[in-house]
């Protein structure tokens, strides 16, 4: 009887320790495997993280813009970009800078519009054949004074002035000019760029130089635009203005246009 009850004591210690060394061992094979998938699932998450970061870099390099403008308008473009506000362009000038179709002003505005959307916009005003004495007697002068612009892009109409209007009365507008601009708005970048070179040009050539001295003076930056077209020594200057008005022809104007849109795209 006795043996019995040993028997049967054994047989429940032997079927415990079984349930208990069955439990720990389901639990230990739960954790491994939990583990295990835990380890994999952390090496997804890091591959996939990484390869998030390598496709983001490439993103912000493409949306680095005016990387070849001036200094302090690629500054005021980030900024505005920040700030949720469009960076505002003012193109004054001649008869060349004007908002016709085909006119280097007319491609570049299009091709701001095209790369940025609504963070840039470009205004134009033309002064026609308006030499700068003109246009300091005209109403457009208090209008163009006025005009809030972020960047103001002068080109002073020394072709119309060649015949008639000395360096020193041209230079006298253009100082009152951007002095009348800065009145209204402070914060504003001026931009100055000589008009179109010409075949072989003697006092023309002299304005030219005169007007990027003046920049040089007056601490303005200068865009020399006339690096884009051939030697005005050359006979392929030609091609690119109309013999009789001395304006753009088509393939000039697009020359320009690339120049301005090389610079600030």
């Amino acid at each position: 009887m006795k043996k019995r009850r040993f028997l049967s004591v054994f047989v429940m210690i032997a079927c415990l320790s079984s349930v208990i060394g069955g439990h720990f061992y389901y639990n230990n094979k739960l954790e491994q495997t939990a583990y295990a998938a835990k380890k994999e699932l952390g090496i997804t998450q890091a591959k996939d993280v990484t390869k998030e970061v390598a496709t983001k870099e490439p993103n912000k390099a493409t949306t680095e813009h005016f990387a070849k403008a001036p200094k302090d308008v690629a500054n005021l473009y980030k900024q505005k970009k920040e700030a949720g506000e469009p960076l505002v362009f003012h193109l004054i000038g001649s008869a060349s800078t004007s908002t016709e179709e085909g006119t280097w002003a007319k491609l570049f505005t299009d091709e701001m519009t095209k790369v940025y959307g609504k963070d840039v916009i470009v205004q134009t005003t033309s002064i026609g054949e308006m030499t700068s004495l003109d246009l300091q007697e005209n109403v457009l002068y208090e209008e163009l004074t006025k005009k809030q612009a972020d960047i103001v892009l002068i080109e002073p109409p020394l072709l119309s002035d060649n015949d008639g209007v000395s360096m020193g009365d041209s230079l006298f507008v253009l100082n009152k000019l951007i002095a009348d601009i800065k009145e209204t708005n402070p914060e504003v970048i001026t931009l100055i760029q000589p008009s179109n070179p010409i075949s072989k040009p003697v006092k023309y050539a002299e304005q030219v130089e005169a007007l990027e001295a003046f920049a040089t003076d007056k601490a303005i930056t200068y865009l020399n635009n006339w690096t884009a077209w051939p030697s005005v020594d050359s006979e392929d200057i030609k091609k690119f203005y109309d013999s009789e008005t001395l304006l753009p022809n088509e393939e000039g104007h697009k020359l320009w246009a690339e120049y301005m849109i090389a610079l600030f795209k």
